[in-house]
């Protein structure tokens, strides 16, 4: 983007043109000028560069200069070159200038001499280094050079997003490299809504009540992801004061206009293809550490959902291991009380289940009394999303599941043949979660342990050989030699409790405890 004051722009009728420039002879050519300067004068004054710019706006639109100044300037490192501090040696130099009193110049050059030889310093490195954090003296060190048709496309692509910076709203439909722009949007946090086909409604920063820079910023980071499409169409409102009076003109670009800007991520401020390392990578690390995530898979960035009534970009889709069960978690960005009443309507008629999270910080207006009044399933958050109301949320579905798998078993006779059968045989043999079967297991002759059902003569005789047997370690090798390899809760259900002594297995012994 370009500062706002150097945005030009023509109207006509209903239409908002920005100063797009054409990669002609004489416009290339005033590009190759100017990276030319940049280019030979490594090392020199920054306010030398900039006289010499100066010269070349005589005769020409000087905004369109000063505004391929501003982005060659991003491409240069400026350093302060000096000996001494520049605060310190202008505090030294004041203190003495002011116990003596300065009427001439040669009177100030005593006082720089004085100084410079307290300093231990000559009088160029103190004269030098006297003002060299101001700007006008900072040393241009490095330039990263470019071409001039380069140039002149970033022009035109900074152009067209300060002009976005400026909107209410704009609607992009695009055919190709949908599921990348979608990611974007995403990532910047936009206000998008679906619409028919492939249009995506996006809200403009100029109606927002706060965090309106903010948003407005994000939303011109989008237009490289658009551009980079191979087809694709916008069109922006535009809100202009005339005379007092707001107008709104349509700012339209499409697939056609991709020869004059540029989507290349080095031209632009570039939007990572990962999500973001805040509140979403900070959610992902804690999610898979946790007991739940043995359950369910995370799924981070999931393929972008294309449904009759439009596209849906979930951020996350929660995936249960065993159940054919599945949930999307979409985490908000910035938001006002209109658009997210909107956005749930349209979740709750997707046929799919949504989590949404929304951060009270990228409000865009003052959510203090704010009321959702509906009962789409939302967490409310700052910096961070509440872990435990997500685990609670996903115990709830995959408690349904299961219910219903029950159901299902009533009526069925799960047959059992065998000492030991694990609960994953049975649910595969059966076509049902482990957590159904078990529930479903009636049968007296056998005993449901975690992961295995085992007959109960099995765990008689198991009790009869444990009576004279003191020492964990060999309890347990007893146990596992039947082939269970659940010893800890084998010796719970038939009476025994572990006592340790330090950490040493070894040490350990079992003693019957009352049931």
């Amino acid at each position: 983007m370009l500062p706002s004051e150097l945005l030009i722009t023509r109207t006509k009728k209903d239409r908002i043109y920005p100063d797009f420039v054409p990669l002609d002879e004489e416009h290339l050519g005033l590009a190759d000028e100017l990276i030319g300067v940049y280019k030979n004068l490594i090392g020199r004054k920054k306010s030398e560069i900039d006289e010499i710019v100066e010269e070349l706006e005589e005769g020409l639109n000087f905004k369109r200069v000063r505004s391929l100044r501003t982005l060659l300037e991003r491409r240069c490192t400026f350093t302060s070159k000096y000996i001494v501090e520049p605060v310190l040696a202008r505090r030294a130099v004041f203190e003495e200038a002011s116990s003596r009193g300065i009427t001439n110049i040669n009177e100030r050059a005593a006082v720089i001499a004085t100084v410079a030889d307290t300093l231990n310093i000559s009088v160029v490195d103190l004269e030098q280094s006297l003002w060299a954090d101001q700007e006008s003296e900072v040393i241009l060190e490095e330039f990263k050079p470019l071409n001039p048709d380069e140039l002149v496309k970033w022009y035109n692509l900074s152009l067209a997003q300060t002009l976005l910076f400026k909107s209410t709203g704009m609607t992009i439909a695009v055919t190709s490299r949908a599921p990348e722009i979608f990611r974007a949007i995403k990532y910047l946090g936009l206000m998008y809504l679906q619409e028919e086909g492939n249009k995506v409604r996006i809200e403009g920063a100029s109606s927002l009540l706060k965090l309106s820079e903010k948003y407005g910023t994000a939303l011109a980071k989008l237009l490289p992801s658009i551009v980079r499409s191979e087809s694709w169409q916008l069109d922006a409102e535009i809100v202009i004061r005339r005379d007092t009076t707001p107008r709104i003109y349509h700012f339209i670009m499409d697939s056609r206009d991709r020869h004059l800007v540029t989507g290349d991520e080095g031209m632009s401020e570039q939007i990572k293809e990962t999500f973001d390392s805040s509140v979403e990578q900070k959610f992902y690390n804690e999610f898979v550490s946790l007991p739940t995530a043995k359950n369910w898979e995370l799924i981070r960035e999931p393929d972008v959902i294309f449904t009759r009534n439009g596209v849906f970009i979930p951020d996350f889709k929660f995936q249960h291991r065993e159940l054919q069960i599945e949930t999307y978690f979409e985490i908000v960005g910035f938001w006002t009380d209109e658009y997210l009443k909107k956005k749930l309507r349209k979740l709750r008629a997707l046929p799919i289940r949504v989590l949404v999270a929304i951060d009270q910080n990228l409000a865009c207006f003052n959510a203090a009394q704010f009321d959702l009044g509906h009962d789409q399933p939302v967490i409310r958050y700052t910096k961070k999303v509440p872990i435990g109301e997500v685990i609670r949320y996903l115990a709830a579905i995959e408690q349904e599941a299961v219910k219903k798998q029950v159901e299902q078993l009533k009526g069925t006779e799960i047959v059992l043949d065998g000492d030991i059968i694990p609960l994953k045989k049975l649910a595969e043999r059966y076509g049902m979660s482990q957590e159904a079967v078990r529930a479903s297991l009636k049968n007296p002759d056998y005993v449901v342990f975690k992961d295995v059902v085992v007959k109960k003569e099995l765990l008689s005789k198991l009790k009869e050989k444990l009576t004279a047997v003191e020492r964990y370690a060999e309890a347990r090798d007893i146990i596992e030699e039947k082939g269970l390899k659940n010893a800890d809760e084998v010796l719970a259900h038939l009476g025994y409790k572990v006592k340790w002594k330090g950490l040493d297995v070894n040490e350990a012994s079992i003693v019957s405890v009352e049931r």
